[in-house]
């Protein structure tokens, strides 16, 4: 044992020293790594894992090489092993630093995998099943993990990875508890930061659409799973709008326009310029999908009957084919009496929550050019099992004074847009509580960007009001303490009745309008006042005093 040991720590200085990263010397000091656990084998994996890995997997390998895919192959999973077994070790104290080796095994964009014309991609998927299998049970111990030492999942690109691995393993090998004990236990780790700003917004927006797409599989078996990620959703994008990073405070604005997206469809689409003319026409949205005024599906299918009497469908269909397109979703127009297919779309997985309008392409054999498609204005809300998403969205937005926070930290015409396209979504859906007057004026401030640009100024201004109860900060006498407090007091009380007025005018537009900036001229008020006066805390209770005071100093610098 110890001439095995002797000659594994050898080979382990070798490798580290740097040899062919394909070789089977490569191969060999990673066996050793499981048949000599030591310190120097954990020191080993530890160091060199994940750079032996990315040498593999960032270049091309030609297929007909069989001897170097072999080895390779070999290489990829007796990293997964290593990855497992670090996994599972319950006197492990130490961060698993094979986490990012095994988030780069799943990366599907490594050159190593190309595509099903030109690269291994069969060797991915054949990683996902060893490690997902009954005998290693990765995914199961990968929940458990993230569960149980988020603050191992800093790198969040590894976490995407790691997601889209979960993914496919729940279609290739039917697994449906570990992924749903993966979704929670990301879902907690995020909501439980206290910085996100820590992690880039494009990999936040990759996470949560993984997330998205692994909930809506999972919901088939587990309905109350899409419910508890809608509520994640809107958690996590309150917490960015609150951001004091620039970068994402957008993002979160932009995550409210999807969240809107996502809660409805529309109730129906017209195709055009299909070479098949019985394809083009109005494609309703299924009865069958249809529950009490909502879509209860979340997969959906779009039918209509041609002039000459087919039957026809547009839908998304699954595609599992390994490699190409695998578990990823592409919408088809077909026939729905015969199972022909006439048009499709490979739809990109970021965008397959939507029916694509433009480059569809023609099925092998049938008459170009392909259709072009329109959206109907009217839309039909998505439920889930807490009931209908629209309202659920308007409810949220309301209580969390969501509109009030986008304009009480509007800077620039982003915050604008997306402002408007919440107030748009919220007077749809308060338009019974809206007088004409008032419904007149939402549907003025809607129609373009000049009426956009004309109150651009009047939203972002934090001086005082043109409400008839605003007063301007009257200047106080320094010889007068007492004036001091009593101003301070007044400012509190104006503070309060602001919150009580604006409250009261929620459904409103207009006086939601008034009210949001009376509120943002009374807080100014109040701080200005502290600060001129070197009053500090006054009011301990205020939440949103030291917040604001921080965003005003981050928005100048």
């Amino acid at each position: 044992m110890s001439q095995s040991l002797a000659a594994a720590k050898q080979l382990w200085i070798e490798v580290g020293e740097g040899v062919d990263d394909k070789s089977l010397k490569v191969l060999s000091a990673l066996q050793c790594v499981i048949r000599c656990p030591c310190k120097e084998a954990q020191r080993f994996s530890d160091m060199y894992m994940k750079p032996i890995v990315n040498a593999i997997l960032d270049q091309q390998v030609d297929r007909n090489e069989k001897d170097t895919n072999k080895t390779i192959a070999a290489i990829l999973r007796t990293s997964i092993e290593i990855a497992t077994k670090e996994l599972t070790n319950p006197c492990n104290t130490k961060e698993c630093s094979t986490l990012e080796a095994l988030g780069s095994i799943f990366d599907k964009k490594k050159a190593y995998y190309g595509d099903s014309d030109s690269g291994n991609p069969q060797v991915r998927v054949d990683m996902i099943i060893r490690f997902g299998h009954s005998s290693n049970k990765g995914f199961h111990h990968l929940a458990t993990r993230i569960a149980q030492r988020p603050s191992e999942f800093t790198n969040i690109d590894t976490l995407h990875f790691l997601l889209l691995a979960t993914i496919d393993a729940s279609f290739v090998l039917s697994l449906d508890e570990a992924p749903r004990r993966i979704s929670r236990a990301t879902m907690d780790h995020l909501l439980g930061e206290d910085d996100l700003t820590k992690y880039p917004t494009q990999y936040l927006y990759l996470v949560r659409h993984d997330l998205q797409r692994l909930c809506k599989k999972l919901s088939l078996s587990t309905p109350q799973l899409m419910s508890e990620f809608n509520q994640f959703w809107r958690s996590l994008t309150l917490k960015l709008i609150k951001s004091e990073s620039q970068e994402h405070k957008l993002f979160g604005l932009k995550e409210i326009e999807y969240l809107i997206d996502a809660c409805r469809l529309p109730e129906a689409y017209i195709v055009k310029g299909a070479g098949y003319e019985f394809v083009n026409g109005r494609y309703d949205i299924s009865p069958l999908v249809i529950s009490n005024g909502c879509v209860s599906a979340q997969t959906f299918t779009y039918e209509r009957t041609s002039d000459c009497g087919k039957k026809l469908i547009l839908q998304p269909c699954l595609m599992t084919e390994p490699g190409k397109s695998h578990c990823d979703v592409w919408f088809y127009l077909s026939s729905s009496t015969t199972g022909v297919d006439y048009y499709f779309h490979e739809t990109n997985p970021n965008e397959e929550q939507a029916v694509p309008l433009r480059d569809w392409k023609c099925i092998g054999g049938s008459k170009h050019p392909p259709p072009t498609l329109e959206q109907s204005s009217n839309t039909i809300p998505f439920k889930d099992e807490k009931g209908n998403l629209e309202k659920q969205l308007n409810k949220w937005a309301v209580e969390n004074d969501v509109y009030g926070i986008i304009l009480g930290r509007c800077i620039d015409e982003s915050h604008l847009r997306a402002s408007a396209f919440l107030r748009n979504f919220l007077s749809k859906m308060n338009t019974p509580n809206l007088t004409s007057e008032q419904l007149a004026l939402s549907n003025s401030l809607g129609q373009g960007a000049s009426v956009l640009e004309s109150i651009l100024p009047l939203l972002t201004s934090t001086g005082p009001t043109i409400s008839s109860q605003s007063q301007p900060i009257q200047p106080i006498p320094s010889s007068s303490a007492s004036s001091y407090l009593t101003a301070i007091e007044a400012a509190k009380q104006r503070l309060l009745s602001a919150q009580r007025w604006k409250e009261s005018m929620e459904s409103a537009l207009q006086g939601y309008l008034d009210a949001s900036r009376e509120l943002q001229a009374a807080r100014s008020s109040l701080l200005e006042l502290e600060r001129n006066h070197g009053i500090i805390d006054v009011d301990a209770d205020d939440e949103d005093e030291a917040p604001q005071a921080k965003r005003s100093k981050t928005n100048k610098s």
